[in-house]
């Protein structure tokens, strides 16, 4: 076989060489990756996607290598065996797709909504509604009494009967300053909410909370 033909051949498989050798790694990538330690299904935001596991030394934490091209957004929710985590990172150049998630340890009640459906009308004409709430709305998160500093495993303690809340981007009139939860049995009002880890409505927020008697 000529160099011409082998060449000719090899570029079928893409644009030019750098293409060429993109799509053959992804392709063997691809290839072994259900048979790779780790691999595991599980569902992020409710979607069945195949991933391979890595457990890190802290218990809390993991990281998810995903299928060349695929992306998982900051903030998803990742549901291992029967375990909840947030996606708190996420890189990857096309071929080594990387996830950071961290582990869910409580949830963070919001109200549901009210709907009102006609039922009849009076005798003027007028609707009579009926007024039914909506079931709250359960959202996994990471509760912390305590933060790290400068990128770094060192943390410092939050002042006493103060807790910050990690969720998903989330909008809800129960997200507001001074509005008040409950966690751990316990009453708290939202002191700030900080939006520093969310882009464009996607990624999480931290939620400060102060108890209150």
């Amino acid at each position: 076989m000529s160099f011409d033909l082998y060449k000719k051949r090899l570029l079928s498989y893409g644009n030019d060489e750098r293409d060429v050798v993109l799509n053959n790694t992804k392709n063997i990538i691809n290839n072994s990756f259900t048979n790779s330690f780790g691999y595991s299904v599980v569902k992020i935001n409710d979607v069945d996607t195949e991933v391979i596991v890595v457990n890190k030394d802290d218990s809390t934490q993991k990281e998810l290598l995903i299928r060349p091209d695929q992306t998982v957004e900051k903030g998803a929710t990742v549901l291992v065996g029967t375990q909840y985590y947030l996606v708190t990172d996420f890189n990857g150049n096309g071929i080594n797709q990387k996830a950071k998630i961290k582990l869910c340890n409580n949830t963070f009640t919001l109200k549901g909504s009210k709907i009102q459906t006609i039922v009849e009308y009076n005798d003027f004409g007028e609707p009579i509604y009926d007024e039914t709430n909506t079931s709250d709305i359960l959202i996994p998160c990471i509760v912390d009494t305590s933060i790290t500093i400068d990128n770094t495993d060192n943390a410092i303690n939050l002042p006493e009967g103060r807790i910050n809340i990690t969720i998903p981007y989330t909008e809800h009139e129960d997200i507001a300053i001074d509005k008040e939860f409950v966690m751990y049995g316990e009453k708290y009002k939202i002191m700030s909410i900080d939006y520093t880890q969310s882009i464009n409505k996607e990624g999480l927020i931290i939620i400060n909370g102060k108890k209150v008697s």
